[in-house]
């Protein structure tokens, strides 16, 4: 199994004197961002999970039932 390093240059760095000065950073940073990259962020993470697991990705996927639909005539 071979792990894909990430790029993350972009990333910011600060310096907290406190683990709740970090909380509070690493809130107002989500915040800021916008809610698709918050999504794309969530879901990078949990097929992350699921990779560790080892389980088909394709589970992930929106599961339905195949129906098919008769207009009556008339």
């Amino acid at each position: 199994m071979s792990v894909v390093k990430k790029d993350r240059s972009h990333w910011i760095v600060k310096k907290c004197s406190s683990f709740e000065e970090m909380r509070i950073h690493r809130i107002q940073q989500w915040q800021e961002r916008p809610f698709i990259e918050r999504l794309d962020a969530a879901w990078e993470i949990i097929e992350d999970a699921w990779k560790l697991k080892q389980k088909d990705p394709n589970e992930l996927r929106l599961q339905r039932s195949l129906t098919t639909v008769v207009r009556r005539r008339g």
